[in-house]
């Protein structure tokens, strides 16, 4: 887990002797493989003639076992396309300023898998399993129930697919889940809290969902926090700002969120991105943010702020990209390279005053001022 995650969390040291045995591991693979389409032959590396013995299926592509050929991860990148919101994996342009430190990509794949994600409940019973990550594939339906029940899982990774229903309002399990991605898929409802029960958390990605209601102030105690492209209403909780001695990332951009960007997020020491464009925040940046020596990228574009520019923001040395207009709507089907339909000043709704600080203006490491 570098700036986001790359699914790496192999901490795989000799697992102890078990009463499943690894034929227990290969029967649920290939059951799971009958359940879905893979027209491309993605998993055509699993057959009951490649597993001819008890460790055959750790050579199935995408599959990591232990010592004991006990499956620890299945990792199959679809080749993306295949939701409505085109993921960042294909479409860079459609989001331009997502996922400082998160893009990933799905050059290599040879295709994707099709069918009802309710067949990952074959899944669960891979007891050993570190590391579930299907992303970029085609895959609909709700998570089923097992998931949200398996003890060892450390990364669930279900990016850019299909997925619908709502997030569990109870989680019986995941006590070591460290990375929840299930971004750019088609989930609805609130973010309950119960994923905030989840003690080991440290990046929760559910961007480009459906979601509603209020951003959880429990998502000031992770590491990366991307909330973007929903239906998130109300304020930025003062308790993010108040728990955040961890936050790197912290992405609520594209949403409906109002009032006053809270003056607590100067407390968060380790933050390097913080994104707020295309949100209805009002008054000015706060002064506190110049606390923030960490800051590399900083977007409040697209709000209606006003005031000045504080001038402690030329107190974060690290600071790279800073935006405070942007023409470009991110939440619109527009060709970022159409300078035509990008608009004009007239639909920018940010409002300062007063000169661009000559102490912003000399930072060492300014790239991007816009």
């Amino acid at each position: 887990l570098t700036q986001f995650l790359f699914l790496v969390f192999f901490l795989f040291s000799a697992s102890r002797n078990d009463a499943v045995s690894p034929f227990s591991d290969k029967s649920a693979l290939l059951r799971l493989k009958a359940s879905f389409s893979n027209p491309a032959g993605v998993l055509s590396t699993w057959t009951s003639a490649t597993a001819t013995s008890d460790s055959g299926h750790c050579s199935f592509s995408g599959v990591l076992c232990d010592a004991n050929s006990r499956v620890v991860a299945v990792n199959v990148t679809g080749a993306g396309g295949n939701n409505r919101t085109s993921p960042p994996c294909s479409n860079f342009s459609q989001f331009p300023l997502y996922g400082f430190g998160i893009r990933r990509t799905c050059s290599g794949s040879k295709g994707s898998l099709f069918g009802n994600v309710s067949s990952l409940s074959l899944i669960a019973e891979l007891t050993e399993l570190r590391v579930l990550s299907l992303p970029f594939n085609a895959l609909e339906g709700e998570i089923p129930e097992a998931i949200w029940g398996m003890e060892n899982l450390e990364v669930l990774d279900l990016e850019g697919n299909l997925i619908s229903g709502c997030l569990p309002f109870r989680i019986n399990g995941l006590k070591n889940l460290r990375v929840l991605n299930l971004a750019f898929n088609r989930i609805v409802g609130e973010i309950p809290s119960s994923i905030g029960s989840l003690e080991r958390l440290e990046v929760l990605n559910l961007a480009g969902n459906e979601l509603n209601g209020s951003v959880p102030g429990f998502v000031g105690r992770l590491r990366g926090v991307y909330l973007s492209f929903n239906q998130l209403s109300g304020i930025i909780p003062r308790e993010i700002g108040e728990n955040c001695g961890n936050l790197e990332h912290l992405d609520l951009s594209a949403n409906s969120i109002v009032r006053a960007i809270p003056r607590s997020l100067g407390n968060c020491g380790r933050l390097r991105t913080l994104l707020l464009y295309s949100n209805l925040l009002k008054e000015g940046i706060p002064g506190e943010l110049g606390r923030l020596k960490s800051l590399e990228v900083l977007d409040v574009s697209r709000n209606t702020l006003s005031g000045s520019v504080p001038r402690e923001l030329g107190n974060c040395l690290e600071l790279r990209v800073l935006v405070l207009s942007n023409l470009f709507d991110p939440r619109g089907d527009v060709d970022a390279g159409d300078l035509e339909k990008l608009g004009s000043v007239n639909d920018q709704l940010n409002y300062f005053e007063g000169a661009m600080p000559v102490e912003v203006l000399s930072l060492p490491k300014l790239r991007i001022l816009w």
